[in-house]
């Protein structure tokens, strides 16, 4: 063997260790960003659980409060049915009477709509309403009543699942 192919060779030595070299740490490279792939989703879908599980006791427990102020509301629905049935009763039997004013009620009239203190009439002494009638208007009244209890029920529901959402 002549020098030449001795250069040859170690040059054709030299290149394939260095080809080998080259493939080795691509090798190496690409498992050790496998393996940080591989680590970083495991510890993302540990997180997720992590956050679903918080996620699933915050909504059972917004769930639980929800049915509880929902059995009170109802509760209270058949409380307001049964003294509006006695109080419709009592107006029909004509023990109670609803009457209208004996005069307009003036248009800065405080609170509660009766005349102030200076001694205007007082309740009572304008003309009754027709037993049927009150007891349509009370009829009226609770339903009125019932849907302004809806709303605020429906309102309370909105704040308490955005209160349960911002956390």
């Amino acid at each position: 063997m002549t020098a030449l192919h001795r250069l040859l060779c170690t040059v054709l030595a030299v290149i394939l260790l260095i080809i080998g070299a080259g493939l080795g740490l691509r090798h190496y490279s690409a498992a050790r960003y496998r393996a940080g792939y591989d680590a970083a989703v495991a510890l993302g879908r540990e997180q997720r659980d992590h956050e679903a599980a918080l996620a699933r006791e915050r909504e059972t427990a917004l769930r639980d409060q929800l049915r509880t102020k929902d059995e009170q509301a109802h509760r209270k629905e058949q409380e307001y049915a049964t003294n509006l049935e006695a109080a419709q009763r009592r107006v029909r039997a004509g023990t109670d009477r609803l009457r209208c004013p004996a005069r307009p009620v003036p248009a800065g009239a405080p609170a509660g709509n009766r005349p102030a203190a200076s001694g205007p009439a007082a309740d009572g002494e304008g003309p009754a309403i027709v037993p049927e009638v009150a007891a349509e208007i009370l009829g009226d009244a609770a339903d009125v009543g019932r849907i302004l209890r809806n709303y605020q029920r429906v309102v309370e529901r909105f704040e308490a699942c955005r209160a349960v959402n911002a956390k």
